[in-house]
C-alpha cells in the first residue's frame, strides 16, 4: 500500500463501506480528521486526532499543531490535548524530559491545555510513533462546508495563507541540519526555524470569522496540490489555481531543491486553505496581522482541476505520497497521519 494516509478511494473500499453500523458522525472521506459530540450545555464537543511518526523529540507538537488547526478549521475553540507516544528502548529519561517540555513550551505560548501524557516503551520500534487527540468547544465560526453545493463555491475565492511546506522543510532541517550546513550558513537555516511559531494557525481561522469563509482546510499530508483536490471531491467545484501565488519560503525552496523534493506536495502543517468572497479583504487583514497570505486561484464551475504556472496550465492529478517519506525511502520513514 502507499505511504501514508489511506487514498480516498481505499478507504471507501476498505473502512467506510465495511462498518455495518457506523455512527451519525463518522467521517464520509478518509481526510476529515474531525467528529463532533453533544455537550452537557447544549453545545457540542469537537474532537480531532492525528498520527505521526518521528525520530525527533518535537514530533509531539507537529502532531498536536495539526490536530488543533483541524479542531479550529471544523469551528471548535481548541481547548486541550491528549498525547499517547509509543518510544524506542533506546530512548531515556532525559529525551522524555525534552519531548513533555518542548510540547508544554507550546502549549503556553498558544493557550492549550496539555491533559494528558501516556508514554510507553516498545521493543523493536525504531521511532516515536505519537497519537494526538485535540477537543475543543463549537464555538460558531471555521467550516462552512456544504458537500456537492457547487453553486455555493463557484466564482468563489481561493485564499491560502501560512508558507506551504513549512512543516516538512522545519522536518528536514532539524533533521539533517549538519548536512544542510555544508551548503547553506546557519543563519540562513535559523530564518526557518523563527517561522515554527505558524505551524500553529488558530488565531487565523478565528480571523476568518467574520469573513464567511465557505471552506477552511488545513493543509497537511501530499501538501497545497493535495489540498486543492480534496477542496474540489469535497465540494463539487472545480478551480484553477496558480502555483506562482503559492505562499513559500525561500528556505522551504533551497532546501527541497537540496533534496530533489516537490514542495507544492509536501507535508504543510499550519498552512490553511480557504474558499471566501472577499478574498483580497481577507488577505490583507492577514498580511496586517504578520502572516503571508494570498488569494491564489478562483473556484470555476464543472469539476476540472487545473494548475496554472506561468504560461503553462495542467489538470492536477490525484494526490500523491507525501514527499517527506522520498526522504526516507530505504530508512526510517518519518511520516503517518491517520
Amino acid at each position: 500500500m502507499r505511504k501514508g494516509i489511506l487514498t480516498d478511494t481505499a478507504y471507501q473500499r476498505f473502512i467506510y463501506k465495511k462498518l455495518n453500523q457506523k455512527s451519525s458522525q463518522f467521517p464520509y472521506h478518509v481526510w476529515e480528521k474531525c467528529v463532533r459530540f453533544p455537550a452537557e450545555d447544549n453545545t457540542e464537543l469537537v474532537s480531532s486526532e492525528i498520527m505521526l511518526t518521528g525520530v525527533r523529540e518535537d514530533i509531539c507538537v507537529y502532531a498536536a499543531a495539526r490536530a488543533l488547526n483541524a479542531v479550529a478549521a471544523e469551528g471548535g475553540c481548541p481547548f486541550g490535548v491528549r498525547v499517547s507516544v509509543l518510544v524506542p528502548e533506546t530512548a531515556d529519561e532525559p529525551y522524555l524530559e525534552r519531548m513533555v517540555k518542548s510540547l508544554d513550551i507550546v502549549a503556553m505560548e498558544q493557550g492549550f491545555e496539555v491533559l494528558n501524557v501516556c508514554v510507553n516503551v516498545q521493543p523493536g520500534c525504531r521511532e516515536n510513533i505519537v497519537h494526538v487527540t485535540a477537543y475543543g468547544k463549537s464555538c460558531g465560526y471555521g467550516k462552512g462546508k456544504e458537500e456537492g453545493k457547487a453553486a455555493d463555491y463557484r466564482g468563489k475565492d481561493i485564499v491560502i495563507v501560512n508558507p506551504i511546506a513549512l512543516e516538512g522543510s522545519l522536518r528536514i532541517l532539524e533533521e539533517r541540519r549538519e548536512e544542510l550546513e555544508e551548503r547553506f550558513i546557519p543563519v540562513f537555516l535559523d530564518r526557518l526555524l523563527e517561522e515554527k511559531h505558524r505551524l500553529f494557525a488558530l488565531d487565523i481561522v478565528k480571523l476568518a470569522e467574520s469573513f464567511q469563509p465557505a471552506y477552511i482546510k488545513p493543509v497537511t499530508d501530499g501538501g497545497v496540490f493535495g489540498a486543492l483536490w480534496e477542496l474540489s471531491e469535497t465540494s463539487g467545484t472545480g478551480y484553477e489555481a496558480d502555483m506562482k501565488k503559492f505562499p513559500i519560503r525561500q528556505e522551504t525552496v533551497e532546501i527541497c531543491e537540496h533534496f530533489r523534493l516537490n514542495p507544492y506536495q509536501m507535508a504543510s502543517g499550519g498552512c490553511i486553505l480557504l474558499v471566501m468572497d472577499n478574498g483580497e479583504g481577507f488577505v490583507r487583514l492577514c498580511q496586517e496581522k504578520g502572516a503571508e497570505a494570498a488569494v491564489a486561484g478562483k473556484m470555476k464551475a464543472g469539476r476540472n482541476k487545473i494548475i496554472v504556472n506561468g504560461e503553462e496550465s495542467r489538470c492536477t492529478d490525484r494526490p500523491a505520497e507525501d514527499e517527506l517519506f522520498r526522504m526516507y525511502k530505504g530508512g526510517v520513514h518519518d511520516e503517518h497521519e491517520n
